[in-house]
């Protein structure tokens, strides 16, 4: 949302600041800004016709092309209502380069939503990564299977977010779970 960009430019001067969509390929979407909540703005097209939505049409970026290819991620932060497979397909070498721990959102689908909870799912699962609730980050258990994953979008919901873990760092994160929460295992 220009606005909002405008506003992170004046408020972060030092920041990196890229005024785009992210997605799986490069080019330009119609974007559906919410002008009452601002947070279920998307790339997708909402159910009804609100006449609280605005659309603009924005620059769509893959994160791949965003990263610097010598700059190693640690953590990746997702909530972009339903577009999330699109932004990490965009990503793919920096999440095979770099391993990070992907936070992210999922809800269940609306009608006219980019992707299906089990895409997801198998896009982490073919890349060696599992996917955590956030309460059991920090437990030893491994992640989520497909089926749990699929029911966790399911009435009454668990949850909305997830921790995508590469297995490569499941312990690493565990443990770096258990000392931000001052768990103590003995």
């Amino acid at each position: 949302m220009p606005e909002k960009a405008a506003r992170l430019r004046q408020k972060f001067p030092l920041a990196i600041l890229h005024a785009c969509a992210v997605g799986e390929a490069e080019g330009e979407m119609t974007f559906f800004i919410d002008t009452k909540q601002s947070g279920y703005s998307s790339l997708i097209a909402p159910d009804d016709n609100n006449s609280h939505i605005r659309e603009i049409h924005v620059a769509v970026k893959r994160l791949d092309s965003l990263i610097p290819e010598d700059v190693v991620v640690d953590v990746v932060k997702i909530d972009i209502e339903g577009a999330e497979l699109g932004a990490l397909r965009g990503a793919t070498c920096m999440l095979s380069k770099s391993n990070p721990v992907v936070m992210f959102e999922s809800a269940p689908t609306r009608l006219s939503s980019i992707y299906e909870p089990r895409d997801l799912y198998r896009f982490f699962d073919q890349r060696g990564y599992e996917i955590f609730v956030p309460n059991r980050l920090a437990h030893d258990g491994s992640g989520l299977s497909e089926e749990g994953f699929l029911e966790s979008h399911l009435y009454p919901r668990r949850t909305t977010n997830y921790f995508a873990v590469h297995r490569n760092r499941r312990i690493e994160i565990r443990d770096r779970s258990r000392r931000v929460l001052g768990i103590r295992v003995q």
